[in-house]
């Protein structure tokens, strides 16, 4: 029984977002386990869990990520390089 933990920015997802992430992330994880069955009879068993960091929790190369990056990422303005400074 699979259990999924997906970490995500407080605020960042809808409660819609997060269920379409719930629900395509397990039938994967069901289609891969069982390859040569149908994935219907791994489905109920997948378990996901979302959990939600708060905005200055969430960074990368010693840096917080801030929603006006993220923002700009989304969009395709600037790719995300912070630098440790």
């Amino acid at each position: 029984m699979p259990v999924v933990t997906i970490d995500v920015i407080k605020g960042v997802f809808s409660k819609e977002q997060k269920d379409e992430m719930m629900k395509r992330v397990s039938e994967v994880v069901a289609e891969i386990e069982c390859r040569s069955d149908p994935k219907e009879n791994m489905l109920p068993f997948v378990y996901c869990i979302i959990r939600e960091v708060e905005w200055g929790n969430f960074g990368t190369n010693g840096a917080a990520l801030t929603p006006e990056m993220l923002h700009a990422v989304k969009k395709g303005i600037v790719h995300l390089a912070i630098e440790q400074g």
